[in-house]
């Protein structure tokens, strides 16, 4: 039940949001007591950057139990095999469209708009990628965009239209994000909006 997971969310502490910096993308840690979820892999290679993020909150690889794809780009899935392998207990999810193109080393397990992992509600956002998917932690107000939305420079705009399947599509997700109440954003690409980002969001998503 929907309304009873979003209740049960709700009492959840929030679950901390740590940026994994790996130079033209980022990656997002989120910790919740003594469990950690991952959002996207990055680009290939970053297993040990990742692990450093996750060591430094006192955690180690079998605290990860959960791993979130954004979509199938090869910049937010690069990792993706180093990480399976390392974190053995984590079962990764992404949107159902976009599992065709991921390589794993095990099964993706399908996530579909407003279902729920480790408290956090997953937000279908097609457009960019058939299958993308948006991470919302209620508890701590904070909405991760993959590449829904970027914020290179502090210019909050649209996905890249270059590397998007369909605008249109991406745009009507826009504004459907713009629904939401929380205060921070953090994105595949650019810096953290840390206040009233739904708002920030909603102006954008007035203009598209």
């Amino acid at each position: 039940d929907l309304a009873l997971g979003l209740a049960h969310a709700q009492n959840l502490e929030p679950a901390k949001a740590v940026r994994v910096n790996l130079g033209i993308v980022n990656a997002y840690v989120l910790i919740r007591g003594k469990e950690a979820a991952l959002v996207d892999t990055g680009t290939p290679n970053n297993g040990s950057k990742i692990a450093e993020v996750v060591r430094t909150a006192g955690l180690d690889w079998n605290a990860v139990h959960h791993v979130i794809l954004t979509h199938y780009h090869p910049d937010h899935i690069g990792s993706i095999g180093e990480v399976l392998t390392a974190a053995e207990k984590s079962t990764a999810y992404a949107g159902s469209a976009d599992i065709p193109q991921i390589q794993s080393p095990r099964p993706l397990k399908a996530v579909a708009d407003n279902d729920e992992v480790f408290g956090l509600r997953v937000i279908a956002t097609p457009g960019h990628t058939p299958g993308h998917v948006c991470v919302f932690d209620p508890a701590g107000s904070v909405l991760i965009l993959g590449d829904a939305l970027n914020n290179i420079g502090n210019n909050l705009a649209g996905p890249n239209p270059q590397y998007t399947a369909d605008m249109a599509q991406a745009h009507q997700s826009v504004k459907k994000l713009a629904n939401l109440k929380f205060q921070r954003a953090v994105f595949g690409h650019g810096e953290a909006i840390e206040n009233n980002a739904s708002e920030a969001i909603a102006k954008l998503a007035g203009s598209l």
